[in-house]
């Protein structure tokens, strides 16, 4: 009504005062078509319509306006508009990029491949629908950018044509594909490929002498016995990561990463399989000097013996001791108390101490008499030879004969046993001139004379020791 009548200061009073967005917008076009373009620029942006904005901008020339309210804004509508306008106006780079920001990856597409334009083409092309991934897919075949058409096929869900492209080019002898094929093969295991998909990628890569690749495949198809194998005639170094991807999951677990996983890595072994797998994994481990590795596959394959094993050749005696307390195996026991001794248990120290403690305790636990009887003979001898400490070395021996008789009776075990109190009857002798120094010099001159006579003394005590005393 007030337009009819001509009272447009009275109207435009009016829609100010109102502030109603869509009465804005109406009197922001009515100044548009009057060619008032100030008054309809701040219309539309009290009004928030920044398409307008933009296609104002753009009526009036002022591009770089309009790109500066869009990239504000981030208005799809506004950078359709002017990546529309700047098509027209032969602004290709440009026009393609606010295509892009719209979400027409279509006409950025287009525009791409009409001025070839490849770097813009593969950019978009990623980021396109599945179609039009295998449509650029084609283009870039054509023109012998082989890497950009296989990625671009796997990303539009041509899986097959993708492979089979690598397969043409690498046999021709173009390495550069091998590293986008195994960017395929990561993706593998997350697909439906078959097993023999994944099988041929493997033997690619086996015939181009990418042993470390082709390994991979294998334990996404399933194939851990040839995994392995390769590893070993090959010299793929196995670390944790791949050891872990090489050990079958449990039969439980795996049924229930079959139930959700349909693709090549859902393949499931039985418990008997796993543990034949585990064991050719811990043997090649133990080829490759990874001993702790290997001691941890023995161990999951329920061989704790040779678990152990992997581990004494690894020489960590820390773990060695803390893995022999956890076992409860009466070998284990022994293994590692043999090793123990092999250490420096003699020197006195309190290290040595903890040794000395560990062994018997090891032995102790095994129920080793024969072996505990001799470590004590040993550890008297120690002490005669490095500390000239027969009162410690008398009550070893007496601990040895303690283990001796734990033994089956048999004429070895009497006989060693009748040998041990010959020694120990001499020590006692020793210990007790000792202790006659001060009270009995006279007693003890007389029973140093005696003992040096016998025959068997050298056997227990050193004469040195003997001729010593004062």
């Amino acid at each position: 009504m007030l337009v009819a009548r001509g009272e447009q200061i009275a109207l435009e009073r009016y829609v100010m005062r109102a502030e109603d967005a869509d009465l804005m917008k109406w009197w922001a076009g009515y100044c548009e078509s009057l060619g008032h373009l100030d008054s309809a620029r701040h219309c539309y942006e009290s009004a928030g319509d920044h398409y307008s904005l933009v296609r104002v901008a753009c009526f009036a020339n002022e591009a770089e306006r309009a790109g500066a309210i869009v990239n504000e804004s981030r208005s799809a509508a506004g950078a359709y508009h002017l990546a529309r306008h700047l098509e027209g106006r032969g602004e290709v780079s440009a026009a393609i990029q606010y295509f892009a920001k719209s979400g027409c990856y279509n006409h950025a597409i287009r525009l791409a491949r009409q001025y070839q334009l490849d770097t813009d083409l593969m950019q978009f092309s990623i980021k396109a629908r599945p179609s039009l991934q295998v449509d650029c897919a084609h283009y870039f075949e054509h023109k012998g950018e082989f890497e950009k058409a296989v990625q671009l096929y796997q990303k539009g869900g041509e899986l097959a044509k993708a492979l089979d492209l690598c397969f043409k080019v690498g046999g021709a002898g173009r390495t550069e594909i091998f590293e986008v094929l195994a960017n395929i093969s990561d993706d593998l295991k997350n697909t439906t490929a078959s097993p023999a998909v994944v099988a041929r990628c493997a033997e690619f890569f086996v015939e181009h002498r990418q042993f470390d690749k082709a390994v991979k495949l294998y334990i996404v198809g399933g194939r851990y016995s040839r995994a392995i194998a390769l590893c070993l005639e090959h010299h793929v170094m196995i670390t944790d990561e791949l050891a872990e991807a090489l050990t079958p999951a449990k039969a439980e677990k795996a049924n229930e990463k079959a139930e959700t996983i349909t693709g090549p890595a859902s393949s499931v072994v039985s418990e008997e399989q796993r543990v034949q797998i585990l064991l050719e994994l811990a043997r090649v481990c133990k080829k490759q000097n990874s001993f702790q590795l290997a001691c941890k596959k023995f161990t999951q394959a329920g061989d704790r013996s040779r678990a152990l094993k992997c581990l004494l050749r690894s020489g960590d005696t820390k773990n060695i001791i803390y893995y022999a307390s956890i076992s409860r195996h009466r070998e284990i026991y022994i293994l590692a108390a043999n090793y123990l001794q092999s250490l420096d248990w003699q020197s006195g120290s309190d290290a040595a101490a903890e040794l000395t403690k560990k062994i018997v305790d090891f032995y102790t636990r095994a129920h080793a008499y024969d072996s505990l009887a001799a470590f004590y003979d040993a550890y008297a001898q120690m002490e005669i030879d490095e500390f000239r400490d027969y009162e410690k070395a008398l009550g070893a021996l007496k601990e040895s004969r303690e283990q001796l008789e734990r033994l089956r009776k048999g004429a070895d075990r009497d006989r060693r046993i009748s040998a041990l109190d010959t020694r120990i009857k001499i020590i006692s002798d020793f210990v007790e001139i000792r202790h006659c120094e001060d009270s009995d010099p006279k007693r003890m001159v007389e029973m140093c004379t005696a003992l040096l006579e016998r025959h068997d003394a050298e056997s227990a005590n050193r004469s040195v020791d003997l001729c010593c005393q004062p």
